[in-house]
């Protein structure tokens, strides 16, 4: 046992995890657990054991335990509070050290300061919601209204309610920052307050209709806002008749009126759930079908706006690189739909580089000042399609990425069968240069070489056995072993390590490679593009779909063996068969099954397939 991983000094050795047994229990969720034992070490001790799993855990256990705790337990509480904000400390202290900042201190963050607030600590709570925004809250596009939200309760429990008005308002006409849609409705209520305590009627009133049309899935909001419009026009009727009210809003208004106001001694109980139901299928029907997108999604046409001069504006506020591939097809399409229109793309500024030599649009930073009306036609990604057709048609879902982000960008019918479905990725003529010399000095020139990548974004995605599928990999020919953190270990033979490159340097030497491997995340994608044999390792999305217009991507899968396979989980939801976050269906795919395809697919035979273990199936 190396020095880096014994227990604690002080502590006993049969008692006290090591800090990769720690690091496993925090990985698995198990939060209480690991804020009892992180709260038995000593301050000088606890660095070691600090990384984003154990601290993220450590907070949440003791939030828990807070919350749980008798409000007579006075010292308690306190003692608890005192505990935490050290760790909160040493959390963010640790993130800038490392120089990143990940989603389980965000969360952390918003956890420890909704905390604060209910214990009116108000200040406090104000700062760390302000911190979490510095730190680069807006990275996470589901976690950052909720980070606003929470500094407008904060502010409005300060009696600054000029200012929560102005934090919610600027979120409201910022909606292309907003990931998670059933945060609409929680917004619309919290504006509709502050716009009448500001002095803002009108504003007030047009919130409510538009909160009506938005597509978010609780009843109660809905209820709440119809309750709203009714006492604001002091009857029914008065919504119906007043002159200040459009034709739709009026439709809207009594469509809901009908579905959701009508007592249930008229309605009754077994017509009340088709009724809820099918006005929500009737709102999401309103909101994303090609005619019956919301105003703000969807600008009124400027008069003097023709073809040549057409203003278009596609926003995406977050990643992945995978799903930013995926999206290229979509956007060549509607370049080729619309050859004079101007096109900007407005995704974070550290995705620039994917689209570096891509002619079809225009890049914007989305978090600059932008004007989603100031356009001709607004399509709006952030609010992702993909994420909307997978849920509604998981685990039976047909469509891939490809197909939905074109048909959200307009791309329909016999377009949509002759349109181009390779993803669209340019690397330069410097950038080969570069990459023939990196080839040479190595000795590569002329050699097998197979790229890997070893983790993706997400965990839950990961595969466990990487190290023993690269020494089976290295046995035959050169492996270059991609990540953008350092790698330890992997220290055998034919094998050399790229690590923390930028993404251009990174495909530029993927593009040398004979063929890539890698877990579902981008480098299935870019092999794609780059028109590259690949294999990419599914369990929990579906490899078939995936790859079902990658014609030189091969998937391995178990689902032989395990009919849940896939099961369209996600980071946040635990594999359903053990609890836990690591996915046991990518752990059941043998290394030297996923060797075998790689042989197979570069035109090897050496690889004898009776030997490969588990139950995977090359497709």
């Amino acid at each position: 046992m190396s020095s880096q991983d014994q227990p604690v000094s002080g502590l006993g050795v049969d008692d006290t995890p090591t800090p990769s047994q720690l690091e496993y229990m925090a990985f698995q969720g198990h939060s209480e657990r690991v804020h009892s034992i992180f709260r038995r070490f000593r301050p000088a001790d606890r660095a070691r054991y600090a990384s984003r799993y154990v601290l993220s855990q450590v907070v949440r256990g003791g939030v828990a335990r807070l919350r749980s705790t008798s409000r007579e337990a006075v010292a308690i509480i306190r003692e608890e509070i005192e505990f935490l904000e050290q760790v909160v400390a040493l959390f963010v202290a640790h993130c800038r050290n490392e120089g990143t900042f990940p989603r389980e201190l965000f969360l952390s963050l918003l956890e420890w300061s909704r905390l604060l607030l209910d214990e009116v600590r108000l200040a406090d709570a104000l700062d760390y919601c302000d911190l979490a925004l510095d730190l680069g809250a807006k990275s996470f596009p589901d976690l950052y209204p909720q980070f606003l939200l929470h500094k407008a309760n904060v502010q409005s429990a300060m009696g600054q309610v000029a200012e929560a008005h102005a934090t919610l308002r600027g979120l409201y006409e910022r909606m292309d920052l907003v990931s998670d849609r059933n945060l609409v409705s929680r917004l619309t209520l919290e504006l509709a307050r502050t716009s009448l305590l500001t002095g803002q009627v009108c504003f007030f009133k047009r919130l409510l209709f538009d909160g009506l049309k938005a597509f978010y899935k609780s009843l109660d909001d809905r209820r709440r806002i119809l309750e709203l419009v009714r006492r604001t026009y002091r009857r029914s009727a008065r919504v119906l008749l007043s002159g200040d009210t459009g034709a739709w809003d009026k439709l809207v208004y009594l469509v809901h009126w009908i579905c959701l106001g009508l007592p249930a001694r008229i309605v009754g109980r077994r017509l009340r759930r088709p009724l809820e139901r099918g006005l929500l299928a009737g709102v999401y029907l309103g909101q994303y079908t090609r005619k019956g997108r919301r105003g703000a999604d969807r600008p009124p046409p400027r008069p003097a706006a023709r073809a040549e001069e057409a203003r278009l504006l596609v926003t995406r506020a977050m990643g992945g690189l995978g799903d930013l591939l995926m999206l290229t097809p979509g956007l060549h399409a509607l370049r080729v739909k619309n050859p004079r229109a101007t096109i900007h793309l407005a995704v974070p500024r550290r995705f620039f580089p994917l689209f570096q030599g891509n002619d079809d649009v225009e890049l914007v930073d989305i978090h600059s000042e932008l004007d989603p009306t100031g356009y001709d036609r607004w399509f709006n990604l952030t609010d992702c399609p993909a994420a909307r057709t997978e849920s509604l048609t998981a685990p039976r879902v047909r469509r891939n990425r490809i197909e939905i982000f074109a048909r959200a960008l307009g791309t329909r019918g016999p377009a949509l069968w002759r349109m181009d479905r390779r993803p669209r990725y340019f690397v330069s003529d410097g950038e080969r240069a570069e990459r023939d010399r990196f080839f040479a000095s190595r000795g590569l020139l002329g050699e097998s070489v197979i790229g890997v990548q070893l983790r993706s974004d997400e965990t839950y995605r990961d595969y466990p056995h990487m190290p023993a599928l690269v020494q089976a990999l290295a046995r035959s020919q050169v492996v270059l072993l991609f990540d953008s953190r350092p790698i330890p270990g992997y220290d055998f033979p034919n094998t050399l390590k790229v690590d923390g490159l930028g993404l251009r340097q990174a495909a530029a030497l993927a593009s040398g490679c004979r063929a890539l491997v890698a877990p579902d995340s981008s480098f299935v994608h870019l092999a794609a593009a780059l028109g590259l044999p690949a294999v990419g390792l599914f369990g929990p999305t579906d490899g078939a779909v995936r790859t079902s217009d990658y014609p030189r991507v091969r998937f391995v899968d178990v689902r032989r063996d395990l009919r849940c396979v896939p099961c369209w989980r996600n980071e946040e939801i635990p594999c359903a068969l053990t609890g836990l976050r690591q996915s046991v269906c990518l752990g059941e795919i043998g290394p030297l099954t996923v060797a075998a395809a790689v042989a197979d697919l570069i035109g090897k035979t050496r690889f004898d397939r009776s030997a490969a273990a588990g139950g995977a199936r090359v497709h």
